[in-house]
């Protein structure tokens, strides 16, 4: 993992919804996608996490590997046109408590970054006309076409499984010139295709903005919008350095590897992690007792294992040494976290 010089781009805080999506197309054209996380700082099973983060920087080298290993150029085609609501997670479900087509669109926009979007979209209603306008986020002209095509592809996407597979847009408007594969655009969107326009737009006539959706139940949409909004309210992001390491901590906390073996599994030496930690203003150490204090937490509130098991599931050889550093994340004893879930005492 190589650092960037523009701090939004090592944010862990979006969704891996391209990278699941471009994990599918791999798998369907036969290929093993689990060597392309190779020193992105996650793995495949990290990726069925729902809490689970990425950053602009590790989506793009995904992409880019990707699209070197398929030899795809217009990638964001085939990602986009194999998308379903379901993708788009607890956003796309929202999407089905909506009365109309474009009041679907507009939800799931004003929760584009928890569906995991690199780009900045917006609906506009003009006239006799329906407008979905994306535009990209970050200053990347190689992989602004793929970014875009994923977001309007997968809208069309979308609305077919919604309203229809006979829905097309009225014109698809894109900034930049016709690549290569032209073509597929028009093959996919099944109306013009504007190259070197003033955006990157998708313009519909109104009629299919007001078309009803089936899903719809006025008794169920409010309590069911206000779940999930519940569900989504945003975290503080990380850098996606400590996201990544954060991660491999979990996933062996019963070890709890050393500096070395995390560096060589990001592809760093170890002199240069620590010195990147340093520059975050963060030290290993920090992170290893963050993710064993979370860990045990979440032993002690949610199951009744004996104190002895829950030190060694979270890295210590016997359940003194264990006390000990509870306290003194904590604050308070272990037995104290028990008695506080009804247990009425410590479990030995």
């Amino acid at each position: 993992m190589q650092a960037n010089s523009d701090p939004q781009h090592v944010q862990a805080d979006v969704p891996p919804h391209v990278i699941r999506q471009v994990l599918h197309l791999l798998r369907d054209r036969g290929h093993d996608p689990q060597r392309l996380c190779k020193g992105l700082g996650f793995t495949l099973e990290n990726l069925r996490e729902s809490d689970f983060r990425v950053s602009y920087r590790q989506t793009n080298l995904f992409v880019s590997r990707a699209m070197q290993l398929l030899n795809d150029p217009g990638m964001g085609i085939a990602v986009g046109a194999r998308q379903t609501i379901v993708s788009f997670g607890l956003p796309g479900l929202g999407m089905l408590t909506c009365p109309t087509l474009g009041e679907a669109f507009k939800y799931l926009i004003g929760y584009q970054h928890q569906a995991g979007a690199f780009t900045a979209n917006q609906v506009i209603v003009d006239g006799r006309q329906g407008i979905i306008e994306v535009g990209a986020r970050f200053h990347d002209p190689d992989f602004e076409p793929f970014f875009i095509e994923e977001v309007l592809v997968s809208g069309v996407a979308m609305a077919r499984s919604l309203v229809g597979s006979h829905f097309r847009p009225a014109r698809i408007e894109l900034r930049y010139a016709r690549p290569a594969y032209g073509s597929a655009y028009s093959e996919f969107f099944r109306c013009p295709v504007v190259f070197g326009a003033e955006a990157n737009r998708a313009i519909c006539d109104i009629n299919w903005f007001q078309c009803p959706l089936s899903t719809y139940d006025d008794f169920m949409q409010g309590s069911i919008q206000e779940q999930i909004d519940q569900m989504l309210k945003p975290g503080r992001p990380n850098h996606d350095l400590i996201e990544s390491i954060v991660t491999l901590l979990r996933a062996s906390v019963d070890e709890m590897p050393g500096l070395d073996e995390i560096a060589c599994a990001l592809n760093f030496s170890e002199r240069t992690l620590r010195r990147r930690l340093a520059e975050l203003g963060v030290s290993y150490q920090f992170l290893s007792d963050k993710v064993r204090y979370e860990c045990s937490l979440e032993l002690l509130k949610r199951t009744r294992m004996p104190l002895f098991e829950i030190a060694l599931a979270t890295g210590f050889s016997d359940a003194r040494n264990f006390r000990r550093a509870f306290k003194r994340w904590a604050g308070v004893l272990p037995n104290q976290i028990r008695i506080s879930q009804g247990y009425g005492g410590e479990l030995n």
